[in-house]
């Protein structure tokens, strides 16, 4: 039987919808008056409610067909509209699901000026025949009340072209998806109904966009904390503590098993080997848990059930040839696991009324981990003729997570007290996810951290100091103040660090009047102000600087935010140096000197000397002199 790839978005071309009566020669409309108009359909979400119970009540109709096709009573009559919301297929969780189908064209431009266009065109016409246009007549589209005449309003015959639009706009979409080809189960997948027994399998993320929304509110800012910052306080059960308001978080290590429906405290030492294996890589599928999460109606009653391979292919690590993919699936599950030793406890105190109320829990529930692969046919020497099978490699994970009870409070879309709480989400970058935390750890812990921190803080001033105190352990601040290499390393790998987000579209800004050229990044300076040495006590200063850390500029659209970060006016471009890597390389080998002696030389980390060698990193013109003085070398 042909499968339909039903995990996957539907890619069509953007549906033109100006087939009709109009005659758009008579009828003016400006371009500011459909961008205006455009823009009020995709915020508001009426006219993409319409369209998504029309494409769905289609499909129903369709599979309702082919049920009554089989039947001998093919007299019983059928209210569509009633069947189509009973099966639980106009139900948001479902929409949200039809909606993500679609997300190739809902995201166009194009599209909603197209749409907006077709309705203008339409009232206007209407407005100066004094008559309805003939393809705005769709029979059963309109219910009035007995005795109450709407239909010399503006409104009403707003409301009854917008909604002619989502008809015959969900007409074309539904001729491209081709139903007479489906079978009643693919029907059932298109619509989002639940096999019995069988939960459904969500859509990996990142399917055909760069970006998702992740929710950012407490806990889920804490627990990304928890697990990148090492900031555990120890005590017979060790603990992750954040005070908020008049109560606080904290986050504790548990053991739970996926047959109990129970967890417990794990103590001292035991705790502590698993907080000590914490790190960007788990955060990475914290964050994936969190996304999944929070496009849910009820997730604590939803399962979120992954794959391996998914997440394989989302960390980029499909390119790795170090590891075999049984050993990724193992590395995965081992990561599912550290997550969901995460407990959350969330203590909320009210001094007006004199109570408090304390409720634990796990973060995420783990439902299920399960290895799958091939069978192995092998043979006994000792006794021919005799043969068994054997497991072999897994090739395939299947991961069974449900979201903790604290989302009843901070991802319930009913609760009311909660509806400040739903606006705290940001958008979570695909390449975030694929930043090498052993490269780059900085880099991977900024990432996540700014992430999550997007929205609450929309203006991206951050001081250093504050940073380094949110993403490294507490005595890294003590440690530099007296060990001289260890801040030089610090700040290379914090420079190195921002060039990264930047390289990945991050926008990069330094406060003019704390943060001096003489300390910032060699990248972001003209190279006639750069004199490749820091000032005397230039580490008090860094500490204190402000840098501006934004998302990119697609995704503070997103979030709705302020325009892009001010940077400074571009440079003119720099001239290619002859001297590459090749050249650098040999000039080490005919001098005698190694990387790591190049590196301490120049006071960069060696891992950068690596990256220039393989080409993966840009020489900065300051660098570039500074290795030719070195090696006794110049531009040929």
């Amino acid at each position: 039987m042909r499968v339909m790839p039903v995990a996957k978005p539907i890619a069509l071309d953007l549906v033109t919808v100006l087939d009709g009566p109009i005659d758009s020669e008579l009828v003016s409309i400006s371009l500011d008056q459909i961008q205006i108009y455009a823009t009020k359909l995709k915020a508001g979400r009426a006219f993409l409610n319409l369209l998504l119970v029309n494409v769905a009540t289609g499909i129903n109709q369709f599979r309702l067909h082919l049920a009554h096709s089989q039947s001998k009573d093919s007299a019983e009559v059928i209210n569509l509209y009633g069947e189509t919301e009973k099966i639980g297929a106009l139900q948001k969780q479902a929409m949200v699901q039809l909606e993500r189908r679609f997300r190739s064209i809902l995201k166009s431009d194009e599209f909603w000026e197209q749409t907006a266009r077709w309705i203008l065109l339409r009232l206007e016409q209407w407005q100066q025949d004094e008559l309805m246009p003939s393809d705005c007549s769709v029979v059963g589209m309109l219910s009035l009340e007995s005795g109450v005449d709407l239909t010399d309003s503006d409104e009403w015959r707003e409301s009854l072209v917008v909604s002619a639009c989502a008809c015959h706009t969900a007409s074309q979409w539904l001729r491209h998806l081709d139903l007479s080809g489906h079978s009643a189960a693919e029907l059932d997948k298109l619509l989002g109904i639940k096999t019995a027994g069988v939960p459904a399998m969500r859509e990996p993320l990142f399917q055909d966009v760069e970006v998702e929304r992740v929710a950012t509110g407490y806990p889920i800012l804490t627990g990304a904390q928890a697990l990148i910052n090492s900031q555990w306080q120890d005590g017979e059960y060790p603990h992750w503590k954040k005070l908020v308001g008049d109560g606080f978080i904290q986050h504790q290590i548990v053991r739970q098993s996926p047959s109990k429906q129970q967890i417990e405290l794990v103590p001292g030492k035991a705790a502590w080997e698993i907080i000590q294996q914490f790190g960007p890589e788990a955060a990475y599928v914290f964050l994936i848990f969190s996304s999944y999460a929070t496009d849910s109606e009820e997730p604590w009653a939803e399962q979120i059930r992954l794959k391996g391979t998914d997440l394989i292919r989302l960390f980029g690590w499909d390119k790795r040839t170090d590891i075999t993919i049984a050993q990724k699936l193992k590395k995965i599950g081992h990561l599912v696991e550290l997550v969901c030793s995460l407990s959350v406890l969330i203590s909320n105190i009210n001094i007006g009324t004199k109570r408090y109320n304390v409720e634990r829990g796990a973060m995420w529930m783990l439902e299920g981990l399960g290895y799958a692969g091939q069978l192995a046919l092998t043979m006994d020497v000792n006794q021919p003729g005799s043969s068994r099978y054997e497991a072999g490699e897994p090739d395939e994970l299947f991961i069974k997570v449900r979201p903790g009870v604290w989302t009843e409070k901070f991802l319930n879309a009913s609760d009311i007290d909660a509806k400040e709480s739903l606006y705290q989400y940001g958008y979570l970058a695909k390449s975030t996810l694929q930043i090498n935390p052993y490269r780059q750890r900085l880099a991977s812990k900024l990432a996540i951290f700014l992430t999550i921190m997007s929205r609450i803080r929309d203006d991206g001033r951050y001081q250093v100091r504050t940073l380094l105190e949110r993403l490294e352990p507490k005595e890294l601040l003590e440690t530099i103040q007296a060990d001289r290499s260890r801040r030089i390393k610090l700040i290379n790998q914090w420079d190195s660090a921002l060039l990264t987000l930047k390289e990945l579209g991050w926008e990069i800004d330094f406060d003019l009047p704390s943060y001096p050229e003489s300390i910032r990044p060699a990248w972001s300076l003209q190279d006639s102000m750069d004199t490749g040495y820091r000032p005397r006590n230039w580490l008090s200063k860094w500490l204190t600087a402000i840098v501006i850390i934004k998302p990119s500029v697609k995704i503070q659209e997103k979030l709705g935010g302020s325009a892009p970060v001010a940077l400074k006016a571009a440079r003119p471009p720099v001239q290619p140096s002859q001297f590459g890597s090749d050249a650098i390389q040999a000039a080490l080998d005919k001098v005698g000197m190694t990387k790591a002696q190049l590196a301490d030389a120049l006071r960069v980390d060696r891992s950068l000397v690596t990256r220039w060698l393989k080409g993966q990193r840009t020489i900065q013109p300051k660098h570039l002199a500074q290795i030719q003085a070195l090696l006794g070398v110049a531009d040929s």
